[in-house]
């Protein structure tokens, strides 16, 4: 069952704000920024995206540009982006591909998690990916925990 957009944005807006603030101070990302899966764009709100997502209610909720897609056909060609976040709809793909062709930077993954199965998360979102972890981070506000993993993509270049 899917949250309406206006539902979720009322439900979980302030969490989800409070949760992006918290990831940003951690990464403090820079240059071209892909959000996908954007819900009603509480990432927007706090720095410039590309916002994408399969609701075209949440999209005109979004600031800025705005492309409607699924998170498994990305309409974007190469790597073309410094930072690609996925936050909470990581779950919803098929796998973490399409994120990886885009990204020639960082990838940001999150998944909803509880002190029960913070591990767990964090081990299903390594399995999506072989790329390189290069932070882990444990985000707490008063309603929801997110696992939360800084991945780095693959240049196409030797390291």
């Amino acid at each position: 069952m899917m949250l309406s957009s206006g539902i979720y944005s009322r439900w979980m807006a302030e969490t989800q704000r409070e949760k992006i603030r918290q990831i940003l101070k951690e990464i403090m990302p820079k240059g071209r920024i892909l959000d996908v899966g954007c819900g009603p764009g509480f990432l927007e709100e706090q720095l410039q995206a590309i916002a994408t997502d399969i609701d075209l209610k949440n999209l005109k909720l979004a600031k800025g540009l705005k492309v409607l897609c699924s998170g498994n056909f990305l309409p974007f060609k190469g790597k073309s982006f410094d930072w690609v976040f996925c936050i909470d709809t990581v779950h919803l793909l098929k796998d973490a591909n399409e994120l990886e062709r885009v990204s020639k930077g960082r990838i940001v993954l999150t998944a909803f998690c509880n002190e029960n199965n913070f591990e767990e998360k964090l081990e299903q979102l390594r399995r999506m990916t072989k790329l390189k972890v290069e932070k882990e981070l444990l985000i707490k506000t008063e309603k929801e925990w997110d696992a939360v993993l800084v991945l780095r993509a693959r240049t196409g270049r030797p390291a």
